[in-house]
């Protein structure tokens, strides 16, 4: 719609009465014999011509209403190639394919070619290039605001759902500060001083190492500090297990939560499907167990629940009542959800894993946009980086394709991007990574801040 408006006001400055074209401040006599019969004529073939511009025609802004929010989506490691074998396999449309503005963005790092997600969600971000490994960091060592740090300062209401840990390295990304990603009791700390208001994920051993230990003079741990703003959720069992459609904690509406639903990452949706990653440094290929263990002891007012076999069904239940939240909360919102295990999946070569686990986030998205119908909202679903060299090799739609890998690692492929809502036009085209966090800024400020 607002390309409607531009191409009105354009053709305005030269219709009868315009001072373009005589200089004079006068009507043009050129313009009045020109008759406002062709000038509307030539408006509306204008207007016709914007139309066949797919952006121009598949605004679904709410003409007149101010912006109500941006979710960022993220799937980590999620190449062209994996979304084409979830698409080729399942014989339908994904709702990534409902999407009506694509671009590709190009993901190296300061390193070089290959980035690692700590520095691929750094650039997203801050819009600032570092080094693999650093987390909102630039690659003098500075601290970079990120987009969540600066719609926070402006009273947007925040959130960061996860299916890793939320200390993992694009959900830190968000909120935190380090030159080691691996900092993940840093970033626990720095997460729980400077919090979104709604975060839900695993790592809860980071946030409860310490808690009511030997040394009461000791710094408190991160869950003690959460616990002065934040409704704290500690059973995975309990949150999915509520009945509440919006979040809520023992029956109760809630605005502001932590839940930290596993020791550390949540496990797969396939419960088949063996929960194991590596350090992504972007070249490596040997794969790692998940093995963190911390002496923790633990608060007896806080009910912890065992870690769950399968999250099925969790990223939609967790994103949806989300949303819903932030749309109670009043103000604009800014979301992010991470699919983290996608990642994982190419890591190992498992595409079979790595498969469910997009279609897991497809599924997600989905539930969104039936949600957000109508709704002023825009949505962006991107990767941070490809993830181990994928592609299908032969096969036929609807029937499981053979794939190969290149390596364990990751690769230095373009990823797609994908939008939906206000401003959605403007991610088409190709661009490096640190572009997304422009793009998303100038949606923000075109949102008046919200005063207290």
């Amino acid at each position: 719609m607002n390309r409607f408006r531009a191409a009105l006001t354009f053709l305005s400055q030269f219709s009868p009465g315009s001072s373009r074209g005589s200089g004079t401040g006068e009507s043009s006599p050129f313009y009045d014999r020109l008759g406002l019969s062709f000038i509307k004529g030539t408006a509306f073939i204008a207007i016709l011509l914007l139309c066949i511009l797919p952006a121009a025609c598949n605004d679904d802004s709410q003409e007149g209403q101010p912006l109500e929010g941006i979710i960022l989506i993220v799937g980590d490691g999620m190449g062209l190639s994996l979304i084409s074998q979830a698409s080729l396999e399942k014989g339908t449309a994904l709702n990534l394919e409902r999407m009506p503005v694509v671009g590709l963005q190009k993901t190296s790092s300061a390193t070089g070619s290959v980035t690692d997600s700590a520095a691929a969600i750094t650039a997203i971000l801050t819009g600032k290039k570092t080094y693999n490994e650093w987390i909102g960091m630039d690659t003098n060592g500075n601290p970079i605001p990120s987009i969540f740090e600066i719609a926070k300062e402006r009273h947007w209401n925040t959130a960061i759902i996860s299916t890793s840990s939320v200390t993992h390295a694009t959900p830190a990304g968000a909120f935190a500060h380090v030159r080691d990603r691996d900092s993940e009791e840093s970033i626990a700390r720095q997460i729980a001083e400077n919090p979104p208001d709604i975060l839900i994920g695993g790592g809860r051993n980071y946030f409860l190492k310490g808690l009511n230990g030997p040394n009461q003079n000791a710094l408190k741990s991160p869950i003690e500090i959460l616990q002065k703003t934040h409704s704290i959720s500690l059973s995975y069992s309990d949150f999915m297990n509520s009945s509440c459609d919006s979040l809520c904690l023992d029956g109760e509406s809630v605005d502001r939560i932590v839940a930290l639903l596993a020791d550390n990452h949540l496990p797969p949706v396939d419960p088949s499907h063996k929960l194991d990653y590596k350090k992504d440094s972007g070249s490596s290929s040997t794969l790692q167990k998940d093995s963190i263990i911390h002496s923790i002891s633990k608060s007896d007012d806080l009910r912890i629940g065992a870690d769950p076999r399968s999250r099925q069904g969790y990223l939609e239940l967790a994103s949806e009542r989300s949303l819903r939240t932030l749309q109670t909360m009043g103000g604009p919102f800014l979301m992010l959800i991470e699919g983290s295990q996608i990642d994982w999946g190419g890591h190992a070569n498992k595409a079979d894993y790595a498969v469910t686990e997009l279609r897991d986030l497809d599924e997600t998205l989905g539930a969104l946009l039936k949600e957000l119908e109508g709704r002023n909202v825009l949505i962006v679903v991107t990767a941070d980086h490809e993830t181990g060299g994928h592609a299908v090799l032969s096969g036929k739609p609807g029937e499981k394709q053979k794939v190969g890998f290149l390596t364990h690692g990751h690769s230095a492929e373009m990823v797609p991007v994908f939008a939906y809502g206000p401003g959605a036009e403007t991610f088409s085209g190709i661009y490096e990574n640190t572009e997304i966090f422009h793009k998303l800024l100038a949606v923000m400020e075109a949102t008046p801040a919200i005063s207290h």
